[in-house]
């Protein structure tokens, strides 16, 4: 799917991805175990770490921003095309 964006994207354009991320606080990793005891509250979706696969796919510039509401652990990422 990041392929897609890349092929889509202008040159020097601009990916922004907001997603559910592994909490960094203690009081965050409360959402991994609520995964654990039945995915379906969270809609069945698990917090990742999705920097590296934005590098990896060869976009440039990225950042990364998290951002927590009510201990609810998300990341705002923001690359370009290379």
């Amino acid at each position: 799917m990041l392929g897609e964006f890349k092929r889509v994207l202008k040159p020097n354009g601009r990916l922004v991805l907001v997603n559910m991320t592994k909490g960094e606080r203690f009081y965050q990793q409360f959402w991994e175990l609520v995964y654990r005891v039945n995915p379906k509250l969270l809609g069945g979706c698990r917090g990742v770490l999705l920097a590296p696969t934005v590098q990896a796919a060869g976009f440039a510039g990225v950042y990364r921003e998290t951002i927590s509401q009510f201990g609810f652990p998300s990341e705002v990422i923001t690359a370009t095309v290379g």
